[in-house]
């Protein structure tokens, strides 16, 4: 769908083309679900799994409308975005860096004591299965949500509304699905950051991995000793915030293209 196609639409259709791929993506997670109860059904140590699921049956619906927006299929696995190997790995350290930096405040300003409903998910995705997070949150979920927020509706808006709504409006809407303070502060920051990659780097391939490696930090740190050197003390936390954030404008800026790079 062009952004001419789009812009010619009356308004009505035009905010209906932004919603539905949304509202359908949660119409398919509630199906799977419902039919998983019958299979697999819900318990604490299930949760995770069903979520891992129902992220892999939304899939071929997110990527067939994806498809037909763009229509760059055989760009997307034939022939990639010049650079956009180096600018992938500049999207994972960059996304790292920014998630461990931000969570830390986060902890520091104790949100997630006024959040009841975040912290039943953090319960809920952080069982100590490290496997299955990995599988769940650093790969597979974080896919789809890039797909249907970077891809899809960030790409949607953009033709409607130009670059700078679209990045508000996608980080607005990908904040407020996940319902609770917390996330939301995260994810509207986090995820206009993301469609800043997207623009940048032709496609949802750098938004991906930004995804994917912040998630792996906040799974890594949950389950495993390696971020306890943030506990030690305030100054601790103070530096290493200043140093993560540092690293990960640098590594930000450096995936910016001209705009002329675009198509």
């Amino acid at each position: 769908m062009s952004g001419g196609d789009i812009m010619k639409q009356p308004k009505y259709m035009q905010v209906w083309n932004i919603l539905y791929p949304i509202g359908m993506y949660y119409v398919i997670t509630v199906t799977v679900l419902l039919i998983l109860d019958y299979i697999i059904p819900e318990t604490a140590d299930s949760k995770l799994l069903r979520q891992l699921i129902t992220s892999v049956a939304v899939l071929p619906f997110l990527y067939s409308y994806y498809q037909h927006d763009t229509g760059k299929t055989k760009k997307l696995w034939g022939q990639w975005p010049k650079g956009i190997l180096k600018k992938i790995m500049g999207a994972l350290i960059f996304g790292g860096c920014f998630a461990i930096a931000f969570n830390t405040i986060l902890g520091m300003l104790r949100l997630a004591d006024y959040s009841a409903s975040y912290r039943q998910v953090a319960e809920t995705f952080y069982t100590g299965r490290l496997l299955l997070e990995i599988v769940a949150l650093c790969i597979v979920i974080p896919l789809a949500e890039e797909l249907l927020y970077r891809g899809i509706v960030y790409e949607r808006l953009r033709g409607w509304l130009g670059m700078r709504a679209a990045v508000l409006g996608s980080a607005f809407l990908f904040g407020l699905v996940h319902m609770n303070l917390v996330q939301f502060v995260y994810a509207f920051i986090f995820g206009m950051l993301l469609a800043c990659l997207s623009e940048w780097t032709e496609g949802f391939f750098a938004s991906t991995a930004a995804h994917m490696a912040a998630n792996l930090t906040s799974v890594l740190r949950a389950e495993t000793n390696i971020f306890a050197f943030l506990d030690q003390s305030v100054v601790v936390r103070i530096l290493a915030v200043i140093i993560l954030f540092t690293i990960a404008g640098l590594t930000f800026a450096w995936t910016r293209r001209s705009p002329e790079d675009r198509n």
